[in-house]
């Protein structure tokens, strides 16, 4: 096996085309070891920001297609009415899959990568959410309803002004007898039901789940921002990178780790934005 030595290396202009970096010092494999642990957080930073990121976007995809300038330029492109029509459906049922995806993943990882107590947590504000607003309600619902019932939209209506509309009705929707609590606010809607105009409020709701589940790693962030921190001091370095060299006699041995700080530090600043978390600065 090869004597692989492990140095820290400062990085220089990290964000131009042509960074420069300078090797500092040697540092053991217990030492980087402990470094690597800093960064626990941020894998789990990558998998709930994506989906967020996807729930959000399907969110503003499906509100943009629905708008009046789209359907206007629909109808002038003469898109065929069945054309436009499934691709209305496809837009809504990607939004409803992703958030249903997104509290399956978060449900998923606080299970297996969090405290104890997280997921009852998590799920005490699922039912909150649930019972205050009519937002979630239908869209935790409305899976459901495609599933076994059918797609919101089968109507396609030509305006004056050489635009379309595509329409979903209140009937349709209440064809499907397993609403649940969502039946009553259904109900109380206008005979044609503005789907977009429930989207802003989920995904604010979206957002507020986001922002919770870090809460719930809140010593890993703190920890790992304390060892990154105290490393950086340690070798006086402000963008380090590890360089790892096999054969000191070979370049083509030579690999460079860089380190995932932009992530840790997202953590970081979205734990300081929950208003429940106080964080002291030293």
């Amino acid at each position: 096996m090869k004597n692989i030595k492990f140095y820290v290396a400062e990085t220089y202009n990290p964000d131009k085309s042509s960074p420069s970096m300078e090797i500092k010092k040697e540092i053991t494999l217990d030492e980087l070891e402990m470094l690597n642990s800093a960064f626990m957080i941020c894998s789990l930073y990558h998998s709930i920001t994506q989906i967020k990121d996807i729930v959000i976007e399907n969110g503003e995809s499906f509100k943009r297609y629905m708008s009046s300038k789209n359907l206007m330029e629909l109808s002038k492109n003469k898109i065929k009415p069945e054309q436009a029509i499934m691709l209305a459906n496809k837009a809504v049922l990607n939004y409803a899959s992703s958030i249903k995806t997104y509290i399956d993943m978060e449900t998923r990882l606080l299970k297996k990568r969090a405290p104890k107590e997280a997921y009852g947590i998590f799920n005490n504000l699922c039912r909150m959410f649930y019972d205050k607003h009519i937002e979630y309600r239908f869209w935790v619902n409305f899976r459901n309803y495609i599933v076994h019932c059918e797609f919101p939209y089968s109507i396609y209506q030509e305006e004056e002004n050489g635009g379309c509309k595509i329409v979903c009705t209140k009937e349709r929707l209440l064809q499907f007898d397993n609403w649940k609590h969502s039946k009553a606010d259904i109900e109380k809607m206008n005979e044609q039901v503005d789907l977009p105009s429930l989207v802003d409020n989920m995904s604010s709701l979206i957002y507020a789940f986001y922002i919770d589940f870090f809460s719930h790693f809140t010593n890993i962030i703190i920890d790992g921002i304390g060892i990154y921190s105290e490393f950086c001091r340690k070798y006086d370095v402000k963008v380090p990178v590890i360089i790892k060299i096999a054969d000191e006699k070979e370049l083509n041995e030579i690999r460079m780790q860089p380190l995932p700080i932009n992530e840790l530090k997202a953590s970081f600043e979205i734990l300081k934005n929950n208003p429940s978390i106080i964080i002291t600065e030293k």
